[in-house]
């Protein structure tokens, strides 16, 4: 009996926590850096297929990120 009746004072309790939500930072690179990562990738041979691969999965993580940022300010 004491049982129901403090299991009946929780059930129209509802506590709200705030929502932190992470968004990993973006690395921020110098003109500098890019100009020689530039260069480098220029002197690649041909061939190359990952590379292109990988930098294009790195540049859509970004988007992701800027839009977590985005949605997180939004809460």
């Amino acid at each position: 009996m004491i049982v129901s009746l403090l299991l009946t004072g929780c059930a129209g309790t509802v506590y709200r926590t705030k929502l932190d939500v992470y968004c990993p930072p973006i690395a921020q690179y110098s003109a500098e850096w890019n100009e020689q990562l530039a260069t480098e990738l220029d002197t690649l041979p041909e061939d190359y297929s990952t590379i292109p691969m990988a930098i294009t999965d790195y540049a859509k993580l970004r988007d992701r990120v800027r839009q977590c940022e985005i949605e997180k300010d939004k809460l």
